[in-house]
């Protein structure tokens, strides 16, 4: 695996273990009191970490739109996947609104990576 994206990797794990482990084996912490923010905020990371990885791997040499359209979308299909995924196990549920604000987090994470471009510009 190359260094560059170990993080989105790692974030993507974490992202799997939490948001698929049956409800009744979850303890009851609340880190974020606001559901939805929650979600984005998670999903904001993990697209920063996918653009950030992808675009500085040296074999890529992907430009930056290329870096975002793959960041960005892969980040968005797996908080949806995510979501599908939860409607099979138990204890846990599908919420469109929950893939929403993984979709959303997804997008803005991209506005994340071009700040720091653009400051390193």
């Amino acid at each position: 695996m190359n260094k560059y994206l170990i993080g989105a990797f790692l974030w993507s794990l974490l992202i799997l273990v939490l948001t698929l482990t049956p409800g009744e084996s979850v303890p009851d912490v609340s880190l974020f009191d606001y559901d939805k923010l929650g979600h984005a905020f998670i999903f904001f990371v993990l697209s920063f970490l996918s653009i950030n990885g992808i675009y500085r791997h040296p074999r890529c040499q992907a430009r930056i739109t290329k870096a975002v359209v793959i960041g960005v979308l892969f980040s968005a299909f797996y908080g949806f996947a995510i979501e599908l995924i939860q409607s099979v196990i138990p204890g846990r549920s599908m919420e469109a609104m929950d893939a929403v604000a993984n979709i959303i987090g997804s997008i803005l994470g991209l506005s994340l990576f071009y700040l720091m471009n653009k400051l390193r510009t």
